[in-house]
């Protein structure tokens, strides 16, 4: 018997959405819950709904299916992608981060050599270092969603997991150093300017977001990222709005495997423009 999921838009996941995001009105669907419906889903999901259309398919094919790396792993992606881009709850994207963690989590404990080396060594850094190529994507989304989800949380909270997250990072860039269009890069100079041990290291975070931007320079997510962390850090107003100002104003072109993520880095810049004038970023 084939399987179905009945979905709610209107009450789904996510209630709010960013302006200029288009998202569809409260419908109810019918949907097999199959990964080629899922994963079409997910190559629309510039559209809100779709993207939590998928994230719900993701989720109830991961519950008859607990081995499928690929499909966990796109799960773990899912609930990002949802957290980044589609709330700006600080509650519901904890809840979100955390979930798409989690999945990364039960993925690695199922993997025999990850649960060997963290038997034997007793240290998880270790075993993350053991891990293959094929573990790559649940590696780096897990640590995508961690990183998220410890952003909020206090400086010895984050000083507790930084060797964990260092040692994970350090191993996906050995894995695939240009995986997900600069994702090391990206990740680390925004990691250097969290890290309670590193936040004051301008000149690192800036030779990897130039990194980040020389790997991908049409990854519009590496120009946000780099306006929020290093500019602020260093004062620099006019490299700020220079940065974001380029996202605002850049037609993302569709045929780019990441065009839905670039269209709502459009969103974003905009928002960080209109949060750091509110917030006195670069106030002397």
């Amino acid at each position: 018997m084939r399987q179905f999921v009945l979905i709610i838009l209107s009450t789904i996941l996510i209630t709010c959405t960013p302006p200029d995001i288009p998202a569809t009105p409260g419908t109810i669907y019918t949907i097999d819950a199959t990964i080629e419906n899922a994963d079409s889903l997910w190559s629309l999901r510039a559209d809100k709904a779709n993207a939590e259309l998928a994230l719900a398919l993701f989720k109830q094919l991961s519950e008859s299916d607990s081995t499928s790396v690929l499909l966990w792993a796109k799960l773990s992606r899912a609930y990002y992608f949802c957290g980044q881009y589609l709330t700006d709850s600080p509650s519901m994207q904890d809840s979100l981060f955390l979930r798409g963690y989690e999945v990364s989590q039960t993925l690695l404990r199922q993997n025999s050599e990850y649960r060997k080396l963290l038997f034997s060594t007793g240290d998880e850094g270790m075993a993350v270092r053991g891990l293959d190529k094929n573990s790559l994507e649940s590696l780096y989304w897990g640590l995508a969603n961690y990183g998220q989800w410890l952003a909020t949380k206090s400086s010895l909270v984050r000083l507790g997991q930084r060797e964990l997250i260092w040692a994970t990072l350090e191993h996906i860039h050995d894995l695939d150093s240009t995986f997900y269009y600069g994702a090391y890069y990206r990740y680390k100079g925004a990691l250097l300017g969290r890290d309670p041990k590193t936040e004051n290291d301008t000149t690192g975070m800036r030779k990897a977001f130039d990194e980040a931007i020389r790997v991908s320079p049409d990854y519009l997510g590496n120009y946000t990222l780099m306006a929020q962390y290093y500019c602020p850090k260093t004062k620099d107003k006019d490299l700020f709005y220079s940065l974001l100002t380029k996202v605002v104003t850049a037609s993302p072109n569709r045929d780019l495997p990441y065009y839905p993520e670039n269209l709502y880095e459009k969103a974003l810049a905009e928002r960080l423009m209109i949060k750091a004038e509110k917030e006195k970023w670069f106030s002397l």
